[in-house]
């Protein structure tokens, strides 16, 4: 076993002891009746720019109501039916989509004392790309790692391996290693920062500079990708060989078409979900990431929908088995 997953495996002990039993850190013959992953947390992408204007364009399906319904994702009181409806179907804690705004410095603080309250965990995804998908200047990207660990890092709501909160940095393979390094060099002694690359040559060309991957593949279609569950633990192999952690992703479907793309990826009543899930814990990941809990302009989202109902969350409750408490 490597140093990082003996962390891993540490933390999991630490946070099981202080009274919060991960979604995967249950008894075999549990895990096994479920489907589930022994011991491996499972945390869900989570968006905050819910509000006003968002709900008006490119949704095919909308929030189910009366609560939280077309919501405004500043209010406490939705972020705690977010994470009780998350906690029952078996996460661990969301992967909140961040970046230094001041939207987000209001928002944050707010879902760190929720989360707190809720016995539920958070871990950060850096928003590294602008909205034309071309990199955040790197002195911004590292202006805004430092400030997130001079103003959240301390926070006990952020899940933590060897003591170090769980970050990962979105559109990192975008950068040249220089500006990489650049930005986490003074951030790795408080934080982990996991990469996202989409192959083992991009992986191994951050390595030095990060500490993991977390591979965000949202619109994989498993019934025409051929070779794909291989591709994932091709990629899960050589992230462990380095001794770093593997944040596998699986998702329940995909369509962008009402935001300009032309991929759909059909749910298949929960059946894709199951589908990429089984090839994520084939790949040993260290973390599950579903993708995801609320992108709604991607529909990648199992939040109780008008559509669907508690559909997804009942799928992943199968598959997870719900949290305690």
């Amino acid at each position: 076993m490597s140093s990082c997953r003996a962390l891993i495996n540490a933390a999991v002990a630490v946070v099981i002891a202080g009274g919060l039993t991960l979604a995967g850190a249950r008894p075999a013959d549990s895990a096994a009746s479920s489907g589930a992953a022994p011991h491996v947390p499972v945390f869900a992408y989570y968006y905050m720019w819910m509000h006003g204007s968002y709900w008006e364009t490119s949704k095919l399906d909308h929030p189910v109501q009366p609560f939280p319904g077309n919501y405004n994702s500043s209010s406490p009181a939705v972020m705690n039916w977010q994470i009780q409806q998350a906690k029952a179907a078996g996460i661990t804690g969301f992967i909140v989509s961040w970046k230094n705004t001041a939207l987000y410095r209001l928002i944050l603080p707010r879902l760190e004392k929720v989360a707190n309250q809720d016995n539920f965990r958070l871990a950060m995804e850096y928003e590294g790309l602008d909205h034309a998908g071309l990199p955040v200047p790197a002195f911004q990207v590292a202006q805004d790692f430092n400030y997130f660990v001079a103003n959240y890092a301390a926070d006990p709501a952020w899940y933590r391996i060897g003591g170090k909160p769980l970050t990962m940095w979105s559109g990192s393979a975008k950068f040249t290693d220089h500006a990489v390094c650049g930005v986490t060099g003074p951030v790795r002694r408080a934080i982990l920062v996991l990469a996202e690359a989409r192959s083992i040559a991009a992986f191994q060309r951050l390595a030095n500079c990060t500490d993991g991957d977390a591979y965000y593949w949202s619109s994989l279609n498993p019934a025409t990708k051929l070779g794909w569950a291989g591709k994932l633990s091709a990629l899960g192999a050589a992230v462990h060989r380095a001794g770093q952690v593997w944040l596998a992703p699986f998702a329940p479907g995909f369509n962008d078409t009402l935001s300009g793309g032309h991929v759909i990826v059909a749910r298949g009543g929960g059946a894709t979900l199951r589908s990429e899930y089984a090839a994520a814990v084939g790949s040993a990941p260290d973390i599950l990431g579903l993708i995801s809990w609320n992108e709604w302009t991607e529909n990648t989202y199992v939040e109780p929908s008008v559509n669907f109902g508690y559909a997804y969350v009942h799928v992943l409750g199968d598959l997870l088995g719900p949290a305690p408490g």
